[in-house]
């Protein structure tokens, strides 16, 4: 199992040569997810670990989008919707693992309609979204179908807010982002103790 979480970079190739070999198998895709999920990330992404990146697209949202409808790709356990002002900034959280979105309704269940299994190549709303979240999930998706997905997606003048690790491969996604973005705006976190790095790109989308 992919668990070596000193190295990032290790565990996205990994993750990659998996959902490579699953792609047309949704079925697949979903029970790798859930077991990932199940045995990893339910624990890691609640962690402190992850708080700096969380704060910074949470408080990206406020400030700047400030009302709207977001859509949150590879949602994960609901950790943006809990941070965000659900007033004012309509969600909508998408996740191809059924055991996240399993625990993010337990969470907020009063929410619970609001929480997708889905794929986000797959997913066709009846409307668009002001913002579209794309936390860590950019190394798993083909960056054209990514980009579709966003032109299809986004209302004109929508934004798009993307974390990636700092590592190689995390970096050369961002110099390709930063052509599709406006103004783009971009942040850091870091958490030394466990020399953990995350980049962080925001602005307005490009269609």
């Amino acid at each position: 199992m992919i668990n070596n979480l000193k190295d990032p970079q290790k565990i996205i190739k990994a993750e990659q040569e998996q959902i490579n070999a699953k792609y047309n198998d949704n079925e697949a895709l979903k029970k790798f997810w859930g077991q990932r999920y199940e045995e990893t990330y339910s624990h890691l992404l609640d962690s402190r670990n992850e708080f700096g990146r969380y704060g910074v697209i949470a408080e990206y949202l406020t400030r700047v989008i400030q009302k709207g409808r977001v859509l949150d790709v590879g949602c994960g356990t609901g950790i943006l919707a809990e941070l965000i002002d659900k007033d004012l900034l309509i969600y909508t959280g998408l996740d191809i693992s059924e055991e996240a979105i399993k625990i993010a309704r337990q969470k907020m269940p009063e929410m619970s309609s609001v929480f997708h299994t889905t794929r986000f190549e797959e997913y066709r709303p009846d409307h668009t979204f002001d913002a579209l979240v794309a936390n860590e999930v950019l190394y798993y998706i083909n960056t054209g179908i990514f980009f579709d997905q966003c032109n299809r997606l986004l209302k004109p003048g929508g934004h798009l807010i993307v974390s990636i690790f700092d590592f190689p491969d995390g970096r050369k996604l961002l110099e390709e982002l930063k052509l599709k973005l406006q103004s783009p705006f971009e942040a850091t976190v870091t958490n030394p103790r466990k020399r953990l790095t995350w980049n962080i790109l925001a602005g307005i989308f490009k269609s």
